[in-house]
């Protein structure tokens, strides 16, 4: 009577022993997945209020890194642009070329036509301004009459500044050539001391 009392004593123990660690399992668990709700809950704060807050870039001024050029690269130039009243000669590369780009080089448009093409048209475009990549900063000196030249296949073609126009930038750019008869030399850039402009120069081949 006494041992069957001790074992149902025992089991009862046992029994509850089970039940509170049970009990505290599950208590520990509430409490993990309360905090993991409040982590997820303050992220997801965080992340909205990252969503809230929108960059919007805008053009940049002029800085000293801007001015300071990149490592030299070896471009694989298949004509040159010479300009001898403002000093200018630099190469371009095949307008399929990745770095026929105005951030590499002067940039060839991908509607151009080579000098060698019959009455064709090379349009040419740059940064103006004065960081390292603004080839074109001193356009804005030619006047009507000065020359450009165009080095291609070993060929010197010999041009004359004809027109010389300010258009509005729209993100389009209509080019009116002054004479569909011979070939040109279109040049593009920035309108100096404006951020609404653009300048065209046009050349006629002599």
């Amino acid at each position: 009577m006494l041992f069957g009392s001790l074992l149902v004593f025992v089991g009862l123990i046992t029994l509850s022993y089970g039940k509170l660690k049970v009990l505290k399992e599950l208590i520990y668990e509430n409490v993990r997945l309360s905090m993991m709700v409040d982590e997820a809950s303050d992220k997801g704060k965080e992340k909205k209020k990252q969503q809230d807050k929108v960059v919007v870039p805008s053009e940049p001024e002029s800085k000293e890194s801007e001015k300071e050029e990149k490592p030299k690269t070896t471009y694989d130039y298949i004509g040159y642009l010479e300009i001898p009243k403002i000093r200018f000669k630099r190469g371009f590369v095949d307008k399929n070329s990745k770095y026929n780009d105005i951030n590499y080089n002067i940039t060839i448009s991908n509607v151009a036509n080579m000098p060698d093409v019959v009455n064709g048209n090379l349009i040419i475009y740059a940064h103006s301004g004065d960081a390292y990549i603004s080839f074109f900063a001193n356009l804005y000196k030619l006047e009507a009459g000065d020359q450009a030249y165009v080095t291609y296949k070993d060929v010197k073609y010999t041009y004359q500044l004809v027109k010389i126009e300010n258009l509005p930038k729209t993100g389009q750019l209509e080019i009116q050539r002054p004479n569909i008869n011979t070939k040109e030399l279109t040049l593009i850039t920035c309108t100096k001391d404006s951020d609404t402009e653009q300048t065209v120069y046009y050349f006629d081949l002599m």
